[in-house]
């Protein structure tokens, strides 16, 4: 099999790509931090990868999105599966959001870095009948405190793939629509703008744990999934009971 992964230089993108060495498939990892980049191709050449490449890439820009495919094609021979995870986040009350271009920039890298690489890679996955995985969030799926902006690029990431994949047929290119939690990763270290004094809780999970989940989803090629339990049951129980959910939802934020 051959992957390429956007965001693969930490957090979940890294432990996928870990994760799909150990089964020898052929890599492509891209990301903006290159030294990053290099010690997860040591790392993945060491489980058992069969040839693992890098491309340093920010999926900001379009040019760089298909330059990544195009080396995609060349060194590997083609693309069975489209990884997207590049994200970045965003952590504040909207009253007190000092720049609103912030929505700008979040939309930029988790939103338009996915529609381009999928754009240049959708005549080569056709090819392969291959398969796009969607690192989305719960976040693209309930209105969520502090993450007004982070929220927006979720759901617009959800709504793009089911409207791409009600235009085709889910077994010539599969699309694996993933929705976690909130995950123990540097994402919300690295957000472009951070609550003060904010703390690790609870609600937040493993990204061993997470990516288990994930790759189980890819491996049957479902159509989107939510995990674990209780964000399932968030998920199908908001439309019925807003208030509730709203109410362990905030609970969660400690808004």
């Amino acid at each position: 099999m051959r992957v390429c992964i956007t965001g693969a230089s930490s957090g979940i993108g890294k432990e996928i790509s870990i994760q799909y060495a150990k089964r020898g498939y052929k890599l492509m990892l891209s990301g903006r931090d290159k030294k990053s980049l290099i010690d997860t191709q040591i790392t993945c050449l060491s489980l058992g990868s069969k040839q693992v490449e890098i491309c340093q890439t920010d999926v900001r820009l379009q040019e760089q999105c298909v330059a990544l495919i195009e080396k995609t094609v060349s060194l590997l021979g083609g693309i069975d599966i489209l990884v997207l995870c590049a994200g970045v986040s965003a952590y504040q009350l909207f009253n007190d959001i000092t720049d609103i271009n912030i929505f700008s920039e979040v939309l930029q890298t988790n939103f338009f870095g996915y529609l381009y690489c999928t754009y240049a890679a959708m005549k080569y996955l056709k090819e392969s009948k291959g398969q796009i995985l969607v690192i989305s969030s719960i976040s693209g799926e309930i209105g969520l405190p502090f993450r007004s902006a982070y929220c927006t690029s979720k759901f617009a990431v959800t709504g793009f793939f089911e409207s791409l994949r009600s235009e085709m047929d889910q077994e010539v290119v599969a699309i694996t629509i993933v929705c976690p939690p909130s995950v123990r990763t540097n994402l919300r270290s690295n957000s472009l703008i951070k609550l003060d004094g904010e703390k690790d809780n609870e609600y937040r999970i493993n990204v061993e744990e997470c990516v288990r989940d994930i790759l189980a989803a890819a491996d049957r090629r479902a159509r989107k999934i939510f995990f674990p339990l209780k964000v399932y049951f968030a998920v199908y129980c908001r439309p019925f009971f807003p208030d509730i959910v709203d109410k362990r939802l905030k609970k969660a934020a400690k808004l």
